[in-house]
């Protein structure tokens, strides 16, 4: 694989591709023009990230910083809630902890490591003063209902949380499969 960069807010070019990437899995939980696309980073800023391999976008990462203390159970219980309606608008950059909603990788680079070095990224580079950084990330039905979080737990995750209906209609294809995404488990991540 060729070098992995990131640009993180205003730095991420290529929207056109972030929208179509972050389309693809979270349907209308995505931005849903290059409007709403750049609502968010005017928003959120440095805590929105696009990864690159070469010169092409492989991911993004939208994370956001609340002021909860690091308590899970202080997470809004809705993506709606959580991100004002999509627009990010309740990010805080005094916020003391950070949360990443939105972990998304371009189908071509999946099994390349851009999750893990996103991960590691955020861990080391985004300030959480709380000492935690939480996930926001989808459960599915039965056998695969952890499959994301298995993913950071094997990062040093550990599930804190279940939010049903977070997503509520939300449908994510695993393995083939078109899966119902609605539920959200929080994972905590100390730094």
């Amino acid at each position: 694989m060729q070098t992995l960069t990131v640009r993180c807010g205003d730095a991420i070019d290529q929207s056109e591709a972030a929208v179509c990437i972050l389309q693809k899995y979270w349907k209308v939980f995505a931005p849903a023009d290059l409007n709403a696309w750049g609502e968010r980073i005017a928003n959120a800023g440095a805590y929105v990230v696009a990864a690159y391999v070469g010169n092409v976008m492989a991911g993004v990462l939208e994370a956001i910083r609340l002021d909860i203390g690091g308590n899970p159970h202080k997470v809004p219980t809705t993506f709606q809630e959580l991100t004002a309606g999509g627009t990010w608008s309740t990010h805080k950059d005094s916020g003391d902890t950070v949360i990443l909603v939105d972990l998304t990788i371009a189908p071509e680079y999946h099994g390349m490591g851009i999750f893990e070095s996103f991960v590691h990224f955020a861990r080391h580079s985004l300030q959480s003063p709380s000492g935690v950084i939480l996930t926001y990330s989808p459960l599915f039905p039965a056998d695969k209902r952890y499959w994301v979080i298995r993913k950071h737990e094997r990062l040093g995750a550990r599930l804190t949380r279940e939010l049903p209906r977070s997503r509520p209609g939300l449908t994510m294809t695993v393995g083939g499969e078109e899966l119902m995404a609605e539920d959200v488990g929080i994972a905590e991540y100390t730094l």
